[in-house]
């Protein structure tokens, strides 16, 4: 048997530190691997989502289903803020519809092709969002929301002005004819659902990653904590200005995709973009599915959109639309994604326990 062999007083902090980084490298591949698989399964799921046109065979549902992609885009733009801090945009609409209208400017009287101009409304409608941010983030929940509902209105009362009817189009709106390609795709191949489908579907992806990447950062967890107890933070030292506008940003952001999106696909920029009506969709949508997870207000759009589609057919629209949102809103307080969260906790804690106690009941025996 071999005599262990003694390490001397100043090797042994080489190889306790050699430890300690080798402890460190185990932990962090063992985390990499754990977000491995999370992150191949969405990968899989993106990649699956291209072929849905070659599966759904009717234009009919599948342009259902663009519209609750252009939709739930802005009702995540809602959620988002909502969830991260605390704030509800009523006048959502004001950033869809400003977006819808700076693209159709930037191709019509522009005249420039349709990337110009799509980089061009999505820089514009972000730097909106900023300044706008900057100005009302301070307010508390309720102003906030009239705030945001009053600059919906103002933007649509400005573009039905007479003295901007050249630029805008004034009540006849504006119709879009962009030249070039986006993405490699002409505008006759984005008029259809099918051609349409891969922007609407990878966009929806690309905004869906990034606010769940958000909400996972640091800048995420500081957001929820001013949202819990804004006085405790700021008493804390933390600056709660700046993290609610980068929050309102970057859902202004959001809602400009949804606003892109819309003018590429239905080539055409109307002042009823930027109606209530047209952000009070998002809002109820919002609220469908819940704002506690990314996926919520997606999901809410989803059903709102099937049961328009579903509800018109009666000669009722209204009416069991009404209806039909107050059932889901008093049955389901957190949202339809919220109730299967919480149904899916307990699940699992129920789960946990019942393996602890037949452990605890082996070990006994």
């Amino acid at each position: 048997m071999m005599a262990a062999v003694p390490v001397s007083p100043a090797v042994a902090p080489r190889v306790s530190g050699v430890s300690q980084m080798a402890g460190a490298a185990s932990a962090g591949s063992t985390k990499g691997a754990g977000l491995l698989k999370p992150g191949l399964v969405v990968a899989v799921l993106i990649v699956l989502g291209l072929f849905v046109p070659s599966v759904l065979k009717s234009t009919f549902y599948l342009g259902l289903l663009v519209n609750a992609i252009t939709l739930g885009i802005a009702a995540l733009a809602i959620g988002f803020l909502a969830h991260q801090s605390g704030l509800m945009m009523f006048g959502a609409a004001a950033f869809t519809g400003s977006a819808t209208y700076l693209f159709a400017i930037a191709v019509t009287r522009f005249g420039w092709n349709a990337m110009t101009a799509a980089v061009f409304t999505l820089v514009a409608a972000t730097l909106l969002s900023a300044l706008i941010g900057m100005l009302v983030v301070r307010a508390r929940p309720l102003p906030f929301a009239m705030l945001t509902l009053a600059l919906a209105q103002m933007l649509r009362s400005m573009v039905m002005i007479t003295d901007f009817r050249p630029i805008t189009g004034g009540d006849d709106g504006l119709a879009l004819n962009f030249s070039g390609t986006f993405f490699g795709l002409t505008q006759a191949q984005l008029s259809k659902p099918e051609g349409f489908w891969p922007v609407a579907w990878l966009a929806l992806c690309g905004v869906m990653l990034l606010a769940w990447a958000v909400g996972r950062s640091r800048t995420g967890s500081v957001l929820r904590a001013i949202r819990a107890n804004e006085e405790r933070m700021r008493f804390s030292g933390f600056n709660t200005y700046l993290p609610r506008v980068l929050a309102f940003t970057l859902s202004g952001f959001i809602a400009a995709v949804s606003g892109l999106l819309t003018g590429l696909y239905t080539a055409f920029a109307s002042p009823e973009l930027l109606d209530f009506a047209t952000g009070g969709n998002g809002l109820v949508s919002t609220l469908i599915g819940g704002v506690s997870t990314v996926a919520g207000p997606v999901l809410g759009a989803l059903l709102y959109v099937i049961g328009q589609d579903q509800f018109g057919a009666t000669g009722h629209l209204e009416l069991l639309t009404g209806l039909g949102v107050v059932l889901v809103i008093v049955a389901f307080p957190e949202g339809i994604m919220g109730f299967i969260r919480n149904a899916m906790a307990r699940l699992f804690k129920r789960g946990a326990a019942a393996g602890a106690n037949e452990g605890s009941g082996h070990a006994a025996r």
